[in-house]
């Protein structure tokens, strides 16, 4: 079975393993960049997440390298700017309790716990994890592949499990789509979320605001592959067909003119009547639930269409970005 594949891959960090035990640790300790506009990040956070992921399932008994990786650990989760607990920390935890019977680890745990707001509210330092990798669903294997970016058996993995699927719901499709986006098959999805709108406009019953989540998700699948004219369509189609009237109070509806706006940018020579539309009613929308993407997109716009209209978003959004440096 594929998960093989899996545990053969995991397997593969015993040299890893044996590099750190010679000394050689430069792939596995804490090694902090700043992510441009995400902030600071630790560039051997995935490599340790690996390793780990190698002593849990190997049972690799070894106090020495479970400390390091676990101090390593400690720097990421102080200064990462997402802050978060993670899978690495907690099999780390599981992993160091063995170790732990006079409390020499205490205050490792305890420094794990105020690491930053995650772990004060959500990690545990007496959590379990469960270290037998047969019990691993074919769907587990293929979350654990995402998670330590083994994409090449992550894809033989999926293309297993949609063999098992004999009717396909819009939950597994959503989970075949997130899949598929990891795996950059993004040419996959296009069928998905057309089977997904398909069955909403076949339904009895489907809410305004269903039908027009579901014309989103396309759109926003033809804006992501660079395909502006289906996505142009589609928004024309919207706007044609739905009573879009009673989404205009919540966010969908602002995720609808984001999508307009960013066609307009880059589909000029024909969307200059969807242009017409999105600008009249962005002007509809009350300004203090405007935000960043709103601006910045509806100003790309504006200006790929040479409105001058483009000036006076500028302006706002100084405005709007100056509020928060007071």
């Amino acid at each position: 079975m594929g998960t093989e594949r899996l545990r053969t891959k995991i397997e593969e960090q015993r040299a890893v393993y044996q590099a750190l035990k010679a000394g050689n640790d430069g792939t596995v300790r804490y090694k902090e960049f700043h992510n441009g506009e995400w902030g600071t990040d630790d560039e051997n956070y995935t490599n340790r997440l690996r390793l780990t992921y190698y002593l849990l399932y190997c049972h690799i008994e070894d106090e020495e390298v479970v400390a390091f990786l676990f101090g390593e650990e400690l720097k990421d989760r102080e200064r990462n700017s997402f802050q978060g607990i993670g899978s690495t920390l907690e099999i780390l935890t599981h992993l160091i309790r063995k170790y732990n019977g006079d409390g020499k680890y205490a205050g490792l745990l305890e420094r794990a716990k105020n690491a930053n707001f995650d772990c004060a509210c959500g990690y545990d330092p007496d959590g379990q994890m469960e270290d037998d990798f047969g019990t691993n669903s074919l769907l587990d294997c293929i979350y654990l592949c995402r998670e330590m970016e083994y994409r090449d058996v992550m894809g033989s993995l999926v293309d297993e499990w949609k063999k098992t699927i004999t009717e396909w719901s819009d939950s597994n499709r959503r989970v075949l789509i997130d899949f598929n986006t990891f795996l950059e098959r993004d040419a996959e999805n296009e069928k998905l979320y057309q089977e997904q709108l398909e069955e909403i406009l076949s339904a009895e019953k489907s809410s305004t605001r269903d039908l027009i989540s579901g014309y989103k998700n396309l759109i926003r699948h033809y804006i992501h592959t660079c395909d502006y004219e289906k996505a142009l369509c589609l928004c024309e189609k919207v706007i044609e067909t739905t009573d879009y009237g009673q989404i205009r109070t919540l966010r969908l509806f602002k995720d609808i003119l984001e999508a307009c706006f960013e066609v307009t940018a880059n589909h000029t020579e024909a969307a200059a009547g969807l242009w017409n539309w999105a600008k009249a009613e962005l002007q509809k929308v009350p300004q203090s639930s405007w935000y960043g993407n709103l601006y910045t997109k509806g100003i790309a716009a504006a200006k790929a269409m040479d409105d001058p209209y483009g000036k006076q978003l500028e302006r706002e959004y100084e405005s709007f970005l100056a509020s928060f440096r007071r």
